[in-house]
């Protein structure tokens, strides 16, 4: 009877030992930091324009997939449910960079946001956001906008068309991937002022290794506010 006894007390030492030790190796879950929802983390959105999110994601067990979500607070309306695989599946680091198209008829008023990222142990975290859609007919807009890489792979070209009640102060573009950017501002006589402008431009990206690549689009008007959209290309 002792010895049974003394078996299952060793049984159960054994067990709680290794479910210990089981949890101290669980390594930690995943972090999502640096949240910025809207240009200059306004939190704001307009119909017709691109959303900016922007997060880093640490998972020490490596990240399974990321989701964003964004519903209205209330009632039907403008909804976004994306699994993110790509780019960052298998990582322990990552930089969440994303431009959501908003749809032009997007119900205006309070919506509410989550990111959320699951690593490969199958541990969650996640972060929510508040997020207001409100109309701007004076916020420039830019229509036609599209990227192409030269069968050389060291010219892309891009064009587009701005228009901005309150005249145009700046454009920017700027292209990054694999590790590796470029931007470059127009401010010059033919861009500044104006209340609308054919964008064509060719940017040398020789350097830039073969990859998946994202081209924003800035537009920076004379009162201050700034829309950004987004294409893509692989080289």
């Amino acid at each position: 009877m002792k010895t049974t006894k003394t078996l299952l007390l060793f049984f159960l030492f054994a067990i709680t030992f290794t479910a210990c030790k089981k949890d101290e190796q669980m390594p930690q879950a995943p972090m999502i930091s640096a949240l910025e929802v809207g240009t200059g983390n306004s939190k704001i959105a307009h119909p017709g324009n691109d959303l900016h999110i922007e997060a880093q994601i640490s998972a020490p067990a490596n990240i399974k997939d990321v989701v964003l979500e964004i519903h209205p607070e209330s009632g039907n309306g403008w909804n976004v449910s994306t699994t993110y695989t790509e780019g960052f599946a298998g990582l322990k680091n990552a930089e969440f960079h994303k431009h959501i198209d908003v749809p032009a008829d997007a119900k205006v008023g309070a919506h509410h946001g989550h990111l959320k990222v699951t690593d490969q142990n199958g541990q969650v975290s996640e972060i929510e956001f508040d997020l207001q859609v409100t109309a701007d007919p004076n916020l420039a807009k830019v229509t036609g906008f599209e990227v192409g890489l030269n069968t050389a792979g060291n010219d892309l070209h891009v064009e587009a068309s701005v228009t901005a009640p309150n005249k145009i102060a700046k454009l920017v573009l700027e292209v990054h991937g694999n590790g590796w950017e470029k931007e470059v501002s127009y401010e010059d006589a033919a861009v500044v002022g104006k209340t609308s402008y054919n964008l064509h431009k060719h940017l040398d990206v020789a350097a830039a290794p073969k990859g998946h690549y994202h081209v924003h689009l800035k537009v920076i008007d004379q009162s201050g506010k700034e829309v950004e959209f987004e294409e893509h290309f692989d080289k």
